[in-house]
């Protein structure tokens, strides 16, 4: 059973739904065996790519799992569809992959991670951002202590995002965008402590909510970062820096990773580490959990930190107060 491959059936086969097929389709660790959606098209080109014919398409999940032999849900929707469609992959004795965000509440999250304990299913949630190079890199080298202890993070991402589409709830562009920042930071710094934020519109924004974001998180080890994001901004910026207490790590407008010491010295490129694509990393990561107990970073248990403080960040700038992330995660 350990080398047979894991039966998976794919909701959400068109935008993010498209990497999923294209990552189990070319690895022989995996089978598709059903596809759900309520898009034709997308079915259609679904069913080309997989070989699977109509017989092996549905409209919903729970058709599909009463209907073929599987293992694995991999959920490509809507993030405020996750929670409905991991409760039926948890029922149906499925194990669940859902696209980030999780959720868009943390009380939530918590309850699908209890609820997969109690089915007896690994969870995963596939921020992949995690195993990109520059990510895995900065990790490495931050670990060695190579160039220093981090003290100050800026890390501003500016989204030209023009329309809403399906991101048009309250805090979306937290739950939806964030959490892929709020991931690595964690992945890179450990657990903050302490939220401020502010969210807002331009006068141009076509969204109902506010689709921007700025923070300041003091972490549990005495770092301080300067958060922004916006999905209304006029043009696409993504910057980080990391300053530390040997100089300064630059990454995004550069090539590699950029070190230059302190007071101004000469700067050195970091070559970032070669990795396969960053989903299949994802879909390996979710592998080794179920055929080996491996629970990775992006565990649905892990992940309750990168949605904590998802929670933080919408519930500061809604109270104009500060707030402890750990409070908000206790039972």
């Amino acid at each position: 059973m350990a080398n047979e491959p894991l039966r998976s059936i794919h909701i959400g086969t068109g935008g993010r739904g498209v990497w999923p097929i294209e990552i189990v389709t070319a690895d022989e660790n995996w089978q598709p065996v059903a596809l759900v959606d309520v898009n034709e098209a997308f079915l259609e080109r679904a069913r080309e790519k997989t070989g699977l014919d109509e017989s092996a398409c549905f409209s919903s999940l729970a058709e599909a799992a009463k209907a073929v032999e599987a293992d694995v849900a991999l959920i490509c929707t809507p993030t405020e569809t996750h929670a409905p469609f991991a409760r039926m992959g948890f029922e149906a004795g499925l194990h669940v992959l859902v696209e980030k965000g999780m959720t868009t509440s943390l009380d939530l999250a918590k309850e699908l991670v209890k609820e997969a304990d109690e089915n007896g299913v690994k969870f995963c949630v596939a921020q992949n951002y995690r195993y990109q190079p520059i990510q895995q890199t900065m990790k490495k080298i931050l670990d060695e202590e190579t160039y220093g202890t981090p003290a100050i993070i800026d890390l501003i991402h500016h989204r030209y995002r023009p329309n809403p589409h399906t991101l048009n709830y309250l805090d979306a562009m937290i739950w939806d965008m964030s959490c892929h920042h709020f991931d690595n930071l964690s992945f890179w710094f450990g657990p903050v402590q302490t939220v401020i934020a502010r969210t807002f519109n331009t006068p141009w924004s076509k969204y109902d909510y506010d689709s921007g974001v700025y923070a300041i998180f003091e972490y549990e080890n005495e770092a301080v970062c300067n958060y922004g994001l916006t999905h209304c901004a006029q043009n696409n910026l993504y910057h980080l820096l990391i300053q530390t207490d040997k100089g300064t790590l630059r990454a995004y407008d550069v090539n590699g990773i950029e070190f230059q010491p302190t007071g101004g010295g000469e700067r050195e490129t970091i070559e970032l580490v070669s990795l396969p694509r960053s989903e299949q990393l994802v879909i390996n990561a979710l592998r080794d959990y179920i055929r080996e107990g491996i629970e990775p970073g992006i565990s649905g248990r892990n992940n309750l930190q990168t949605l904590a403080l998802c929670q933080a960040t919408g519930d500061a700038a809604s109270l104009n107060a500060p707030v402890k992330v750990a409070d908000l995660l206790k039972e």
